[in-house]
C-alpha cells in the first residue's frame, strides 16, 4: 500500500511539474477540445492607468483568466505582434520601457500554457533587437530570436502557428525578408505535411494584407496584430478562414474554445456573445426599414417593388432574430466559438504575478531616479512656481475648500499605487510639471498634487507683490484646455469641463462663478454613476467568466 502511495504521489507531483502540458492530450472518445487566448498590441502596458471609471487591462488578470481556463481545458495562448514597446514615447522612458518589454514577455512564458507571438515594429528595439519571447515571422529569415513558424499539441490537436511581418523591419534586425503572403502560403503547406490539423496565422499587418492572407494561404484562423483598436467582436469570414482580433493594451482579450470532431470544415458556431451582438445588429436595421417604409407612406408614393423587397428583408431579419432567440445548439462537425472578454478591475488577479509588477514598479523607479534631472531653473524676471504654502497666508478659505477636492490628493494615490516616479503617471499629479521653475520627476516635495498654480499660473510674482501686481501676474479664469492636458479621455472618462469646475470652485474659491454655473451635474456625480455602471458591467460579467 505505501508503494502505491509512493507511486500515485510521484505521479501528482510529475503533473504538477508538467503544469499545463498534462492538459495537451486529446480528450476520450475521440471529440478534442482547446482554448486559444489572443492578444495584440499591448504596447508594453502591463496594466491600465487606473484614473478611468472601468480601467481594462492588466497582465495579472490575464493570468488568473487563463489559467483558470487551463484546469479544465488545454490552452494555448497568441499574442499577434506589438507586445514589448509603445507607439512613441520619449528618451528619458528608454530604459523603463525596455524593463517593462522584458517583463511583459517574460510574463507570458509563465503563465503556463504554449507561447506564440508576432513580430511588429514595436518589439524591436533599435540596437537591441527583437525582445522576449521568441517570435514567429514565416517571411522573415536570418534573424535572432525569430523563427518560421510553431507546431504544438494542444488537447491531441496538431497546431501550426506561424506568423507574418512588414519587410520593412528586416533591415533594422539584420535579417532578410520576401513577400508576406507568398511565405505564408509556403510555410502554411510545409506546417500541414508535417500534420499540422489547426493552423493559425500571427498578422501584425494592415487588414488588407491579412485579409490576402487569410484567403490565399491555407490557414483557418488569422489574428490581426496592427490597428487592432477596441477589437472585433465577431470572426470575419475570409476564404476558408477566419480573422481575428483583440483590443489593445489587454483591454479586451480573445478566447476561441474549439470542438474538434475530425470532420468537415472549421465553422463559426457563435455562441451567446455572438448572438446577443447579432440582434442588436438585427434590430437596429429593423428599426431603419420601419422607419423608411412609414416614410414612404405618408408620402404616398415610391417604387412598389422597392418597398416589397424591404419588407421581405425586414421578415428575413424578424425571422433570423427568432432563431438566435432559440436555445443555442452545436454544429455536428468541428467548430469553434469566439468572444472578447473585458480585463475589468472585478475579474481576480493572479498575487504571483501582481507581486512581479510590484517589483517592477521599483525597479522603473530606481531607473527613473537615477537618472532624473531637475525642472528648468527659474529665470530671472519670468514667473515660477512657489508651492501652495505660499499661498495659504492670503487665501485661508480658498486653501480650506482646496483641501477638500480631489486634487489635494493627487499625490497619494499615486504613493498608494507605487506610480510617483513613473514618467507616464507623475506630470499630471503634481504642479508645473516641466515647467521653468516648476517640477519634474524626484523634484516634487512642495510641488505635490494639483495645487492653485496648476490652475491660475506661476505664482512667485504675486506673491512678492502681496497680490497688488498691476497687471495681475495670475488668471482667475482657467480655460477648459488647462484642465484636458491632464483630463483626456484615455485617463478621465467622464470629463466635463462645467461640470468638474461645479466640485472644484466654492466658498472663498469663486463662489460668484460657482452660483453662476447653477445646479447641474458635477464632476463627482458624472465619476459616481461611471463608477456603478462599471459595478454592473463587472457583476455581469462574473455570471459568464
Amino acid at each position: 500500500m505505501r508503494a502505491r502511495i509512493l507511486g500515485l504521489s510521484l505521479l501528482a507531483a510529475a503533473a504538477a511539474a508538467s503544469g499545463f502540458a498534462a492538459l495537451t492530450r486529446a480528450a476520450a472518445g475521440g471529440e478534442r477540445r482547446l482554448t486559444v487566448f489572443y492578444t495584440a498590441e499591448v504596447h508594453g502596458t502591463p496594466e491600465p492607468c487606473g484614473c478611468t471609471s472601468d480601467p481594462l487591462g492588466d497582465i495579472a488578470r490575464y493570468a488568473a483568466l487563463v489559467r483558470t481556463a487551463a484546469r479544465t481545458s488545454p490552452v494555448l495562448l497568441v499574442d499577434a505582434g506589438g507586445l514589448s514597446f509603445p507607439e512613441s514615447s520619449t528618451p528619458k522612458e528608454k530604459q523603463a520601457n525596455a524593463a517593462r518589454a522584458t517583463f511583459l514577455g517574460e510574463a507570458l512564458g509563465r503563465i503556463g500554457p504554449p507561447l506564440a507571438a508576432g513580430l511588429a515594429e514595436t518589439d524591436v528595439m533599435p540596437g537591441s533587437g527583437v525582445f522576449v519571447p521568441e517570435r514567429v515571422a514565416s517571411n522573415i529569415s536570418r534573424a535572432k530570436n525569430v523563427s518560421a513558424s510553431r507546431l504544438e499539441t494542444i488537447g491531441g490537436v496538431r497546431v501550426g502557428i506561424l506568423g507574418v511581418a512588414d519587410p520593412a523591419l528586416a533591415s533594422g534586425i539584420g535579417a532578410t525578408a520576401e513577400d508576406p503572403v507568398a511565405a505564408a502560403k509556403r510555410e502554411a503547406a510545409a506546417l500541414r505535411s508535417k500534420g499540422a490539423e489547426l493552423v493559425i496565422a500571427l498578422a501584425p499587418v494592415e487588414k488588407p494584407l491579412a485579409r490576402r492572407v487569410a484567403r490565399d494561404a491555407a490557414v483557418d484562423l488569422v489574428v490581426l496584430g496592427r490597428q487592432v483598436g477596441h477589437g472585433m467582436d465577431r470572426a470575419e469570414k475570409v476564404g476558408n478562414a477566419f480573422l481575428v482580433a483583440s483590443a489593445d493594451e489587454l483591454q479586451r482579450v480573445g478566447r476561441i474554445d474549439i470542438v474538434w470532431r475530425g470532420k468537415g470544415p472549421l465553422v463559426d458556431a457563435g455562441g451567446p456573445d455572438a448572438a446577443a451582438l447579432r440582434r442588436v445588429e438585427i434590430d437596429r436595421s429593423i428599426g431603419r426599414i420601419d422607419d423608411e417604409l412609414k416614410a414612404w407612406t405618408a408620402a404616398g408614393g415610391g417604387d412598389q417593388a422597392f418597398i416589397a423587397a424591404k419588407r421581405a428583408d425586414r421578415a428575413a431579419l424578424v425571422a433570423e432574430r427568432a432563431q438566435l432567440d432559440a436555445p443555442w445548439k452545436a454544429p455536428d462537425g468541428t467548430y469553434f466559438t469566439n468572444r472578447l472578454i473585458p480585463l475589468r478591475r472585478s475579474l481576480p488577479r493572479d498575487e504571483k504575478v501582481a507581486a512581479q509588477m510590484r517589483k517592477l514598479d521599483a525597479a522603473i523607479a530606481a531607473i527613473n531616479l537615477k537618472s532624473a534631472k531637475p525642472p528648468p531653473p527659474a529665470e530671472p524676471g519670468r514667473p515660477f512656481y512657489v508651492g501652495d504654502a505660499k499661498c495659504t497666508g492670503c487665501h485661508k478659505t480658498a486653501a480650506a475648500f482646496w483641501k477638500k477636492t480631489v486634487h489635494a490628493s493627487a499625490w497619494k494615490t499615486l504613493v498608494d499605487g507605487g506610480k510617483q516616479n513613473d514618467y507616464k503617471c507623475v506630470g499630471c499629479h503634481v504642479t508645473g510639471y516641466g515647467e521653468v521653475g516648476g517640477s519634474s520627476l524626484g523634484h516634487t516635495d512642495r510641488l505635490r498634487n494639483v495645487q492653485c498654480e496648476t490652475c491660475h499660473g506661476p505664482g512667485s510674482t504675486h506673491v512678492a507683490e502681496e497680490g497688488t501686481e498691476d497687471p495681475p501676474a495670475v488668471h482667475k479664469q482657467t480655460p477648459a484646455s488647462t484642465c484636458t492636458a491632464c483630463h483626456t479621455e484615455q485617463h478621465s472618462d467622464t470629463f466635463q469641463y462645467e461640470a468638474y469646475l461645479r466640485d472644484i470652485i466654492g466658498a472663498g474659491h469663486g463662489a460668484g462663478a460657482r452660483k453662476k454655473l447653477g445646479d447641474g451635474p458635477t464632476g463627482h456625480t458624472l465619476r459616481t454613476a461611471a463608477l456603478a455602471r462599471a459595478k454592473t458591467a463587472g457583476e455581469k460579467q462574473k455570471k459568464v467568466d
